[in-house]
């Protein structure tokens, strides 16, 4: 069995998990979710279930890949050998190689908005224009998948380097320049006359938009946000090799900043689009056709709108570098493969699913539903009954070097009892919508 290379530092560690978990999720969804479920309402209750939920099951989950040093199969299969939850770290495996591979039509549009936003492709265009602009570059299938394949060589330029040469220092270089784009922008937007209404949609608590479908967002939303079940916090937890380290620290401040980067964006986005009159949406539209618009309305719009998408790009790409980096992790420790040989084998369901993903809309679709309310949702649930029930919270607790006896009593609780209830009901809500 292949030993991985570890972090050179728990910072590294921190950084490369909070770049895998931040992902598209925060830009992508998260602001417009805010705003049209109750503003501050919708953003308290999501912390609450990152501290009541979130934390505890990172906390886990990096911990049974730090307590045995092995990624997910094997680490199962160390702590319960006569147990079948090793499955779930396949589960894992196809969580991570699924998400990396459907994905590919965003990483790509974000890619190509990133160039085009230094021609200034778009900028002068009216709003049909915009919308032109958009459908012509995506129905062009071959020129998408191009930019997929280019996305994805960057990423294996990275991963060959290894882990502390490589994920770890891209990652220490471009998250401080993600979090500067980001504050360079909000000042910005904030000068633009009605950004205020923007700040308010986000902030300001609005009972009427609150509801039981909030809450159901809001479950996803956590869960989804920081990265759980898609395999990387359980690799990146056996690159750790200080014994003594404490993995419910660690997991706190990844999820805090987690937080902090999803309010960041709604700060980004939301006083921009309320202060050009735009109509808020979420996703593709949000991303690709409103804030074209109103980087064509607001003073200074070219040189914001390559800060956005530079900032959007930084995002995604440390993300998709994670969850690749966690595939070839696991390849190369279970199967004896060099490093090579394991980038270019995982490389192939991905660019299979990839090239699927971008030339069929009705495949994405289907692929998004799998992922999202099935695989990580089973992935999620099997660590915690795993971690809650037959490895035993008392040695996940003693394994995670926790010794506060409030946080203690916090796991135990989360962990057994109100983990998988929640995940429970994030299953059940989606057949009766």
């Amino acid at each position: 069995m292949k030993k991985n290379e570890g972090f050179s530092s728990i910072w590294g560690f921190i950084l490369v998990a909070i770049g895998l978990a931040l992902g598209i999720g925060s830009l992508w969804r998260f602001p417009y979710v805010v705003g049209a479920n109750g503003g501050a309402i919708f953003i308290l209750m999501y912390i609450a279930i990152i501290l009541i939920i979130g934390i505890p099951l990172m906390t886990c989950e990096v911990a049974i890949g730090f307590h045995t040093q092995r990624t997910a199969i094997d680490a199962y299969k160390t702590i319960a050998p006569k147990s079948k939850f090793y499955l779930a770290g396949y589960l894992h495996l196809i969580a991570a190689v699924l998400i990396l591979g459907y994905t590919a039509p965003i990483y790509s549009w974000i890619f190509k908005y990133l160039i085009v936003s230094f021609q200034g492709s778009y900028i002068g265009l009216t709003p049909d224009g915009v919308v032109e602009f958009f459908n012509g570059f995506n129905v062009d299938k071959t020129q998408v998948f191009i930019f997929f394949i280019l996305n994805l060589l960057l990423n294996i330029f990275v991963l060959i380097f290894g882990v502390q040469k490589g994920i770890e220092r891209i990652s220490k270089i471009l998250l401080p320049i993600l979090f500067l784009i980001m504050v360079a922008v909000i000042i910005s937007v904030l000068r633009v006359d009605s950004a205020v209404e923007g700040v308010k949609f986000l902030f300001l608590p609005d009972l009427s938009k609150f509801t039981l479908d909030s809450v159901l967002t809001c479950l996803g939303q956590a869960f989804f946000a920081l990265g759980l079940g898609m395999l990387g916090s359980m690799v990146f937890g056996s690159y750790i090799k200080d014994e003594k380290e404490n993995i419910f620290k660690s997991s706190s401040l990844i999820c805090i900043s987690l937080i902090f980067a999803g309010i960041l964006a709604g700060l980004m986005i939301l006083p921009m689009v309320f202060g050009t009159n735009l109509e808020v949406t979420e996703g593709v539209s949000l991303s690709f056709l409103t804030l074209p618009n109103a980087f064509n309305l607001v003073p200074g719009g070219y040189f914001l709108s390559i800060l956005f998408y530079l900032g959007f790009y930084i995002a995604a790409f440390t993300s998709s570098v994670g969850v690749y980096e966690a595939i070839i992790g696991l390849i190369t420790e279970k199967y004896n493969l060099n490093r090579i040989t394991a980038i270019l084998i995982s490389a192939v369901p991905i660019v299979i699913i990839a090239y699927l993903s971008i030339n069929n809309d009705a495949l994405f679709g289907m692929f998004d539903v799998i992922e999202s309310n099935y695989i990580l949702v089973f992935s999620c649930l099997a660590i915690a009954i795993f971690s809650g029930y037959v490895w035993g919270i008392e040695n996940v607790i003693k394994a995670s070097n926790i010794e506060n006896e409030f946080v203690k009593n916090w796991m135990r609780v989360s962990i057994k009892y109100i983990t998988p209830v929640a995940i429970l009901i994030i299953f059940l809500s989606h057949f009766f919508k």
